[in-house]
Protein backbone atom coordinates (compact mmCIF):
# COMPACT_ATOMS: atom_id res chain seq x y z
CA UNK A 1 0.00 0.00 0.00
CA UNK A 2 1.55 3.44 -0.65
CA UNK A 3 1.64 6.64 1.35
CA UNK A 4 -0.30 9.49 0.94
CA UNK A 5 2.10 11.75 -0.49
CA UNK A 6 3.53 9.04 -2.73
CA UNK A 7 -0.33 8.73 -4.45
CA UNK A 8 -0.33 12.42 -4.35
CA UNK A 9 2.68 12.65 -6.76
CA UNK A 10 1.66 10.13 -8.96
CA UNK A 11 -1.91 11.95 -8.99
CA UNK A 12 -0.24 15.31 -10.27
CA UNK A 13 2.25 13.08 -12.32
CA UNK A 14 -0.77 11.67 -14.71
CA UNK A 15 -2.01 15.95 -15.04
CA UNK A 16 0.57 16.92 -17.75
CA UNK A 17 1.28 20.99 -17.01
CA UNK A 18 4.22 21.69 -19.59
CA UNK A 19 5.54 24.52 -19.86
CA UNK A 20 5.47 26.23 -22.95
CA UNK A 21 3.08 23.65 -24.69
CA UNK A 22 0.68 23.84 -21.81
CA UNK A 23 -1.03 25.69 -18.86
CA UNK A 24 -1.58 24.59 -15.20
CA UNK A 25 -5.30 25.22 -15.47
CA UNK A 26 -6.14 21.54 -14.81
CA UNK A 27 -3.51 20.63 -12.44
CA UNK A 28 -4.28 24.09 -10.53
CA UNK A 29 -8.10 23.06 -10.55
CA UNK A 30 -6.57 19.86 -8.78
CA UNK A 31 -4.89 21.57 -6.35
CA UNK A 32 -7.16 24.00 -5.45
CA UNK A 33 -9.97 21.08 -4.72
CA UNK A 34 -7.63 19.13 -3.17
CA UNK A 35 -6.75 21.83 -0.20
CA UNK A 36 -10.60 22.92 0.09
CA UNK A 37 -11.13 19.58 1.10
CA UNK A 38 -9.09 19.94 4.52
CA UNK A 39 -11.06 21.96 7.10
CA UNK A 40 -9.79 25.25 8.20
CA UNK A 41 -7.73 25.47 5.56
CA UNK A 42 -8.84 28.94 3.66
CA UNK A 43 -8.08 28.78 -0.26
CA UNK A 44 -8.01 30.93 -3.12
CA UNK A 45 -7.22 30.85 -6.98
CA UNK A 46 -5.44 34.17 -8.28
CA UNK A 47 -5.37 34.31 -12.04
CA UNK A 48 -1.69 35.20 -13.07
CA UNK A 49 -2.19 34.51 -16.84
CA UNK A 50 -5.63 33.06 -18.92
CA UNK A 51 -5.64 29.56 -17.99
CA UNK A 52 -2.84 29.83 -15.68
CA UNK A 53 -3.49 30.44 -11.90
CA UNK A 54 -1.70 30.56 -8.65
CA UNK A 55 -3.30 28.54 -5.66
CA UNK A 56 -2.88 29.93 -2.31
CA UNK A 57 -3.50 27.42 0.56
CA UNK A 58 -3.19 29.27 4.06
CA UNK A 59 -3.43 27.65 7.93
CA UNK A 60 -4.19 31.29 9.94
CA UNK A 61 -2.30 31.75 13.24
CA UNK A 62 -1.77 34.38 15.21
CA UNK A 63 -0.28 36.45 13.02
CA UNK A 64 3.33 36.64 14.30
CA UNK A 65 5.12 35.44 11.32
CA UNK A 66 4.54 33.47 8.17
CA UNK A 67 5.98 30.51 7.04
CA UNK A 68 5.73 30.34 3.43
CA UNK A 69 6.48 26.55 1.60
CA UNK A 70 6.50 26.97 -2.38
CA UNK A 71 5.83 24.54 -4.88
CA UNK A 72 5.65 25.03 -8.77
CA UNK A 73 2.87 23.35 -10.94
CA UNK A 74 4.72 23.47 -14.37
CA UNK A 75 7.16 21.45 -15.63
CA UNK A 76 8.93 21.58 -19.01
CA UNK A 77 8.33 19.58 -22.46
CA UNK A 78 8.28 15.64 -21.98
CA UNK A 79 10.74 15.43 -24.87
CA UNK A 80 11.65 12.36 -26.75
CA UNK A 81 13.08 9.19 -25.77
CA UNK A 82 11.12 7.80 -22.88
CA UNK A 83 11.22 4.16 -22.06
CA UNK A 84 8.39 4.61 -19.35
CA UNK A 85 5.21 6.39 -19.87
CA UNK A 86 5.80 10.41 -18.64
CA UNK A 87 2.64 10.98 -17.49
CA UNK A 88 1.75 7.46 -15.88
CA UNK A 89 3.62 8.05 -12.39
CA UNK A 90 4.32 4.29 -12.38
CA UNK A 91 6.35 3.13 -9.47
CA UNK A 92 9.08 0.81 -10.48
CA UNK A 93 12.17 -0.48 -8.17
CA UNK A 94 10.77 2.17 -5.53
CA UNK A 95 10.94 5.27 -7.62
CA UNK A 96 8.02 6.79 -9.35
CA UNK A 97 9.07 7.95 -13.03
CA UNK A 98 6.52 10.82 -14.96
CA UNK A 99 7.39 14.37 -15.94
CA UNK A 100 7.95 16.60 -12.61
CA UNK A 101 8.19 13.77 -10.72
CA UNK A 102 11.55 15.57 -9.18
CA UNK A 103 10.88 18.81 -10.48
CA UNK A 104 8.32 19.20 -8.50
CA UNK A 105 5.44 17.46 -8.10
CA UNK A 106 6.69 15.56 -5.38
CA UNK A 107 8.29 18.64 -3.84
CA UNK A 108 4.78 19.67 -4.35
CA UNK A 109 2.91 16.91 -3.13
CA UNK A 110 5.21 16.74 0.26
CA UNK A 111 4.22 20.27 1.06
CA UNK A 112 0.54 19.95 0.72
CA UNK A 113 0.45 16.64 2.53
CA UNK A 114 2.84 19.17 5.19
CA UNK A 115 -0.15 21.33 5.16
CA UNK A 116 -2.60 18.51 6.05
CA UNK A 117 -1.03 17.44 8.74
CA UNK A 118 -0.62 20.26 10.52
CA UNK A 119 -4.13 21.63 9.98
CA UNK A 120 -5.67 17.62 11.06
CA UNK A 121 -3.28 18.86 14.13
CA UNK A 122 -6.01 21.33 15.57
CA UNK A 123 -4.43 23.23 17.54
CA UNK A 124 -3.64 26.86 17.64
CA UNK A 125 0.14 28.16 16.24
CA UNK A 126 1.56 31.79 16.25
CA UNK A 127 2.81 32.28 13.26
CA UNK A 128 0.64 31.85 9.33
CA UNK A 129 1.23 28.86 7.60
CA UNK A 130 0.63 29.43 3.77
CA UNK A 131 1.61 26.95 0.78
CA UNK A 132 1.43 28.35 -2.11
CA UNK A 133 1.42 26.49 -6.16
CA UNK A 134 2.71 28.53 -8.70
CA UNK A 135 2.53 28.94 -11.95
CA UNK A 136 5.45 29.16 -14.73
CA UNK A 137 8.23 28.66 -12.78
CA UNK A 138 9.73 27.26 -15.77
CA UNK A 139 9.24 30.36 -17.77
CA UNK A 140 11.62 33.13 -18.32
CA UNK A 141 9.74 35.58 -16.54
CA UNK A 142 8.64 33.38 -13.16
CA UNK A 143 5.48 35.44 -13.58
CA UNK A 144 3.51 33.00 -10.58
CA UNK A 145 6.15 34.01 -8.18
CA UNK A 146 6.12 37.72 -9.35
CA UNK A 147 2.68 37.88 -8.72
CA UNK A 148 2.31 36.57 -5.34
CA UNK A 149 4.85 39.57 -4.74
CA UNK A 150 2.44 42.07 -6.48
CA UNK A 151 -0.60 40.48 -4.54
CA UNK A 152 1.22 40.95 -1.13
CA UNK A 153 0.44 37.56 -0.40
CA UNK A 154 4.19 36.84 1.12
CA UNK A 155 5.01 39.17 4.18
CA UNK A 156 8.01 40.93 4.23
CA UNK A 157 9.16 39.27 7.31
CA UNK A 158 8.33 35.51 5.66
CA UNK A 159 10.39 32.09 5.93
CA UNK A 160 10.41 30.80 2.51
CA UNK A 161 11.29 27.47 1.92
CA UNK A 162 11.08 26.34 -2.14
CA UNK A 163 10.68 22.30 -2.12
CA UNK A 164 13.21 22.09 -5.21
CA UNK A 165 15.08 18.99 -5.46
CA UNK A 166 17.91 19.34 -3.21
CA UNK A 167 18.71 15.44 -2.45
CA UNK A 168 17.38 16.30 1.27
CA UNK A 169 20.18 18.74 1.81
CA UNK A 170 19.53 22.31 2.76
CA UNK A 171 20.01 25.31 0.33
CA UNK A 172 21.20 28.33 1.64
CA UNK A 173 22.80 30.20 -1.49
CA UNK A 174 21.72 30.70 -5.09
CA UNK A 175 23.93 31.76 -7.86
CA UNK A 176 22.45 34.77 -9.80
CA UNK A 177 21.47 34.27 -13.21
CA UNK A 178 21.72 36.61 -15.98
CA UNK A 179 20.83 36.19 -19.36
CA UNK A 180 22.89 38.39 -22.21
CA UNK A 181 21.98 38.31 -25.93
CA UNK A 182 25.55 39.79 -27.82
CA UNK A 183 25.48 40.95 -31.46
CA UNK A 184 28.57 41.33 -33.54
CA UNK A 185 27.95 43.77 -36.65
CA UNK A 186 30.70 43.65 -39.35
CA UNK A 187 31.28 43.80 -43.58
CA UNK A 188 30.01 41.36 -46.08
CA UNK A 189 32.55 40.19 -48.48
CA UNK A 190 33.36 37.12 -50.73
CA UNK A 191 35.79 34.51 -49.07
CA UNK A 192 38.35 35.07 -51.77
CA UNK A 193 38.68 38.82 -50.76
CA UNK A 194 37.85 38.09 -47.16
CA UNK A 195 40.29 41.62 -46.14
CA UNK A 196 37.66 43.85 -48.15
CA UNK A 197 35.18 41.91 -45.88
CA UNK A 198 34.76 42.79 -41.98
CA UNK A 199 34.14 38.97 -40.10
CA UNK A 200 31.42 38.96 -37.46
CA UNK A 201 31.75 35.44 -36.67
CA UNK A 202 35.66 35.70 -36.11
CA UNK A 203 35.06 38.36 -34.24
CA UNK A 204 32.76 36.64 -31.83
CA UNK A 205 35.20 34.14 -31.65
CA UNK A 206 37.56 36.49 -29.96
CA UNK A 207 35.20 37.55 -27.85
CA UNK A 208 33.71 34.39 -26.53
CA UNK A 209 37.24 33.28 -25.77
CA UNK A 210 37.35 36.98 -23.92
CA UNK A 211 34.54 36.70 -21.84
CA UNK A 212 35.04 32.91 -20.94
CA UNK A 213 38.49 33.98 -19.72
CA UNK A 214 37.48 36.88 -17.75
CA UNK A 215 34.86 35.55 -15.95
CA UNK A 216 37.25 31.98 -14.98
CA UNK A 217 39.33 34.96 -13.90
CA UNK A 218 37.12 36.26 -11.26
CA UNK A 219 38.40 36.24 -7.59
CA UNK A 220 34.61 36.09 -6.16
CA UNK A 221 34.24 32.66 -4.11
CA UNK A 222 31.31 31.70 -2.32
CA UNK A 223 31.73 28.92 0.45
CA UNK A 224 28.23 26.67 -0.81
CA UNK A 225 28.18 27.81 -4.54
CA UNK A 226 31.94 28.08 -5.55
CA UNK A 227 32.97 30.84 -8.78
CA UNK A 228 30.91 32.78 -11.26
CA UNK A 229 29.81 29.86 -14.09
CA UNK A 230 29.26 30.89 -17.46
CA UNK A 231 27.86 28.73 -20.15
CA UNK A 232 27.22 29.68 -23.99
CA UNK A 233 24.22 28.20 -25.09
CA UNK A 234 22.90 29.51 -28.57
CA UNK A 235 25.16 31.12 -31.95
CA UNK A 236 23.16 31.88 -34.61
CA UNK A 237 24.98 33.73 -38.04
CA UNK A 238 26.25 34.26 -41.05
CA UNK A 239 24.41 33.47 -44.37
CA UNK A 240 26.49 30.95 -46.98
CA UNK A 241 30.26 29.38 -46.61
CA UNK A 242 31.84 31.49 -48.84
CA UNK A 243 30.91 34.58 -47.86
CA UNK A 244 32.42 36.24 -45.10
CA UNK A 245 29.75 36.95 -42.48
CA UNK A 246 28.53 40.28 -41.20
CA UNK A 247 26.01 39.58 -38.23
CA UNK A 248 26.15 36.94 -35.42
CA UNK A 249 24.35 36.57 -32.36
CA UNK A 250 25.57 34.57 -29.05
CA UNK A 251 23.00 34.39 -25.88
CA UNK A 252 24.95 33.65 -22.69
CA UNK A 253 24.38 32.41 -19.23
CA UNK A 254 26.54 33.16 -16.72
CA UNK A 255 25.56 32.41 -12.92
CA UNK A 256 27.51 35.20 -10.21
CA UNK A 257 27.87 35.05 -6.58
CA UNK A 258 27.89 37.71 -4.26
CA UNK A 259 29.69 40.02 -3.89
CA UNK A 260 29.69 40.85 -7.93
CA UNK A 261 25.74 42.35 -9.13
CA UNK A 262 24.34 41.80 -12.30
CA UNK A 263 25.03 45.66 -12.70
CA UNK A 264 29.28 45.03 -12.05
CA UNK A 265 28.44 41.69 -14.70
CA UNK A 266 27.16 44.00 -16.74
CA UNK A 267 29.69 46.94 -17.33
CA UNK A 268 32.79 44.08 -17.36
CA UNK A 269 31.07 42.50 -20.23
CA UNK A 270 31.33 45.59 -22.04
CA UNK A 271 34.47 46.60 -21.25
CA UNK A 272 35.49 42.72 -22.30
CA UNK A 273 33.69 42.74 -25.58
CA UNK A 274 35.36 46.27 -26.68
CA UNK A 275 38.79 45.16 -25.77
CA UNK A 276 38.32 41.89 -27.50
CA UNK A 277 37.28 43.06 -31.15
CA UNK A 278 39.16 46.53 -31.03
CA UNK A 279 41.10 46.64 -34.43
CA UNK A 280 38.61 44.08 -36.44
CA UNK A 281 36.23 46.38 -37.62
CA UNK A 282 33.28 44.91 -36.17
CA UNK A 283 30.78 46.71 -33.46
CA UNK A 284 28.58 45.06 -30.70
CA UNK A 285 25.70 45.06 -28.82
CA UNK A 286 24.85 43.35 -25.76
CA UNK A 287 21.29 43.16 -24.22
CA UNK A 288 20.11 41.84 -21.17
CA UNK A 289 17.69 39.18 -21.63
CA UNK A 290 16.10 37.85 -18.49
CA UNK A 291 14.66 39.67 -15.36
CA UNK A 292 16.97 40.15 -12.52
CA UNK A 293 17.71 37.13 -10.57
CA UNK A 294 20.45 38.19 -8.39
CA UNK A 295 22.28 36.14 -5.93
CA UNK A 296 21.11 35.26 -3.28
CA UNK A 297 22.16 34.38 0.57
CA UNK A 298 20.06 33.22 3.56
CA UNK A 299 21.67 33.35 7.26
CA UNK A 300 22.34 29.61 8.64
CA UNK A 301 22.04 30.52 12.13
CA UNK A 302 18.64 31.40 12.16
CA UNK A 303 15.74 29.82 13.92
CA UNK A 304 14.19 28.34 10.93
CA UNK A 305 17.37 26.73 10.01
CA UNK A 306 18.01 25.34 13.95
CA UNK A 307 14.34 23.79 13.49
CA UNK A 308 14.86 21.93 10.35
CA UNK A 309 18.28 20.68 11.54
CA UNK A 310 16.33 19.44 14.43
CA UNK A 311 13.18 18.39 12.46
CA UNK A 312 15.81 16.39 9.86
CA UNK A 313 17.72 14.55 13.05
CA UNK A 314 14.42 13.46 14.48
CA UNK A 315 13.49 11.87 11.24
CA UNK A 316 16.42 10.38 9.68
CA UNK A 317 18.55 10.48 12.67
CA UNK A 318 21.52 11.89 10.73
CA UNK A 319 22.29 15.63 10.19
CA UNK A 320 21.29 17.73 7.05
CA UNK A 321 24.11 18.95 5.14
CA UNK A 322 23.90 22.69 3.92
CA UNK A 323 24.86 23.16 0.48
CA UNK A 324 24.05 25.81 -2.08
CA UNK A 325 22.27 25.61 -5.40
CA UNK A 326 23.06 26.53 -9.07
CA UNK A 327 19.78 27.26 -10.13
CA UNK A 328 17.11 30.07 -9.80
CA UNK A 329 13.65 29.13 -7.88
CA UNK A 330 10.59 30.89 -7.06
CA UNK A 331 12.31 31.50 -3.54
CA UNK A 332 15.02 33.03 -4.55
CA UNK A 333 13.27 35.51 -6.82
CA UNK A 334 11.15 36.53 -3.81
CA UNK A 335 14.21 36.89 -1.63
CA UNK A 336 15.90 39.26 -4.22
CA UNK A 337 12.45 41.09 -5.12
CA UNK A 338 11.43 41.51 -1.23
CA UNK A 339 14.79 41.94 -0.05
CA UNK A 340 13.96 39.46 2.25
CA UNK A 341 17.31 36.98 3.10
CA UNK A 342 15.33 34.12 4.83
CA UNK A 343 15.33 31.84 1.50
CA UNK A 344 15.68 28.27 1.61
CA UNK A 345 15.26 25.24 -0.60
CA UNK A 346 14.72 21.75 0.53
CA UNK A 347 13.15 18.86 -1.24
CA UNK A 348 13.24 15.06 -2.79
CA UNK A 349 14.96 14.04 -4.94
CA UNK A 350 18.35 14.68 -6.94
CA UNK A 351 18.64 18.02 -9.44
CA UNK A 352 20.39 15.96 -12.00
CA UNK A 353 17.34 13.97 -12.19
CA UNK A 354 15.54 17.56 -13.65
CA UNK A 355 14.19 17.58 -17.02
CA UNK A 356 15.78 14.72 -18.16
CA UNK A 357 14.23 11.89 -19.96
CA UNK A 358 12.75 9.19 -17.41
CA UNK A 359 12.72 11.49 -14.24
CA UNK A 360 11.89 10.07 -11.34
CA UNK A 361 12.01 10.16 -7.90
CA UNK A 362 12.61 8.03 -5.36
CA UNK A 363 9.95 7.15 -3.06
CA UNK A 364 11.98 7.35 0.28
CA UNK A 365 12.85 10.53 -0.46
CA UNK A 366 9.08 11.76 -0.68
CA UNK A 367 8.08 10.18 1.85
CA UNK A 368 11.18 11.41 4.58
CA UNK A 369 10.61 15.43 2.63
CA UNK A 370 7.26 15.03 3.84
CA UNK A 371 8.04 14.08 7.32
CA UNK A 372 10.69 16.79 7.58
CA UNK A 373 8.68 19.60 6.40
CA UNK A 374 6.06 18.55 8.75
CA UNK A 375 7.62 18.27 11.75
CA UNK A 376 9.58 21.48 10.82
CA UNK A 377 6.40 23.35 10.19
CA UNK A 378 4.68 22.14 13.63
CA UNK A 379 7.43 23.33 15.69
CA UNK A 380 8.49 26.66 14.04
CA UNK A 381 4.95 28.12 13.56
CA UNK A 382 5.33 28.27 17.69
CA UNK A 383 8.74 29.67 17.61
Amino acid sequence: MVSEVVDLTQALIRIPSENPRGSEKEIATFVADWFRSIPGVGVKVYEVKPGRPNVVATLKGGGKGQLVYLGHMDTVPVGQGWTQDPFGGEIIDNRIYGRGSVDMKGGLAAIMIALKRIANLGSSHKKDFVVCATVDEEGPDMLGALDLIERKLVRQDATLVATEPTGLKLAVAHKGVVWYGIEIYGKNAHAGNPHVGVDAIMAMGQVITAIKNTIHALEYESKYLGKTSIAFGKIQGGEKTNVVSDYVRCEVDIRIVKPMTIANLTELLHKTVAHSIRGTGATFKISHINIDRPPVEAPIDSSFVKTIRESYREVSKTDLELFGFPAYTDASIISARMDNPNCYLFGPGALTMAHVVDECVAVSDLEKAADVLTTTAREYLNS
